[in-house]
C-alpha cells in the first residue's frame, strides 16, 4: 500500500508544527456521534480541537483520532465513526467538504 493510500496520524503536535502549517486560520468542522461517510477530492489534514473519531478508509486503513492530534486523509473515500462530538480544524485544496460545517 502506497503512503498516499494511508491515513497519517501525529499525536500531540507541537506549537511551532501547528504555528507552520497555520493550522488556527483553518476553517472549523463540527459534528456529533454517529457515521458517516465522507467523500473527499483531495488529500485533507485535520486538528482535533475536541472530541474523538474512528477513520477508516475503503483498503482498510484505520485510526482512531483524540482531542489535540492532527491527521492526514487521503482523497477518497473515509467512514467516520464519531465517538465524542468533534470539532476540527481541517485544510483541503479542494475546500469542498462532504457534510456538516458549522
Amino acid at each position: 500500500m502506497d503512503s498516499a493510500d494511508r491515513l497519517a496520524l501525529e499525536r500531540s503536535p507541537s506549537p511551532a508544527r501547528l504555528a507552520e502549517l497555520g493550522v488556527h486560520a483553518w476553517p472549523v468542522w463540527k459534528d456529533g456521534p454517529g457515521q458517516r461517510t465522507l467523500t473527499l477530492d483531495d488529500a485533507e489534514k485535520s486538528y482535533f480541537l475536541a472530541g474523538r473519531a474512528t477513520l477508516t478508509l475503503e483498503n482498510g486503513d484505520s485510526v482512531t483520532v483524540n482531542t489535540g492530534d492532527l491527521v492526514a486523509v487521503p482523497a477518497g473515500v473515509c467512514q467516520w465513526t464519531v465517538h465524542e462530538a468533534v470539532r476540527r480544524h481541517y485544510r483541503s485544496s479542494a475546500l469542498t467538504p462532504a457534510c456538516c460545517i458549522i
